[in-house]
């Protein structure tokens, strides 16, 4: 096919189409070309996701934490143990999740801002299961200071998820006043209202 079909197929496409029209059609072009490649796949998927999630909901569901549900332990990533009973008294946010999740990587930014805003006043324990390593390549390559650990114990079950990210936002009483299972926006005005209620 010679250059004259190509000019005249083009003519026809332009004479159908609006300047938005057309601009849509590239970008939907784009977006499918780059889903067909793993990489890019990941960083598009997360990026859609993280335009498209609200704050999450206080529970409507009453629930306590027993001395057993403080029974597990993870590891950071300085090798040091950290005992959730040990934190019994503070407002705890949980975050299970893993580098290759894209709902995972969509709602870090806003886990990271609710961390830079309350760090002082709460605790965060942000836990995967994946190899040291991998960790530490995704949160130095992303500049993320929250704290990350690997599970080193199995979670008990009140902290279990069929899927991740699974997010939970504990009392100081021990009341599970938040869980999520997905992607959410953890920086919005809902959660900040419910973490200052209770560092009252």
């Amino acid at each position: 096919m010679n250059k004259g079909f190509w000019a005249n197929q083009w003519h026809k496409y332009r004479r159908k189409k609006t300047v938005l029209g057309i601009v849509f059609d590239f970008m939907f072009t784009a977006l499918l070309v780059a889903m067909l490649f793993p990489a890019s796949r990941k960083i598009v998927s997360s990026t859609i996701i993280r335009y498209s999630m609200f704050q999450p909901r206080e529970t409507k569901e009453v629930s306590y934490l027993n001395d057993t549900d403080y029974n597990w332990h993870v590891e950071s990533m300085d090798g040091e143990l950290l005992e959730l009973s040990s934190l019994k008294g503070k407002v705890i946010f949980i975050n299970f999740w893993a580098t290759w999740c894209p709902p995972c990587i969509a709602e870090m930014p806003s886990i990271q801002r609710l961390y830079d805003e309350y760090q002082d006043d709460m605790a965060f324990i942000i836990v995967s299961q994946e190899s040291k390593s991998t960790l530490r390549n995704f949160i130095d390559q992303k500049g993320y200071t929250f704290p990350v650990y690997m599970l080193r114990s199995r979670q008990p079950d009140v902290f279990s998820s069929r899927s991740i990210p699974a997010s939970f936002l504990i009392s100081p009483k021990g009341q599970v006043m938040m869980k999520k299972q997905g992607a959410a926006r953890w920086d919005g005005d809902n959660v900040k209202e419910l973490i200052e209620k209770m560092l009252k």
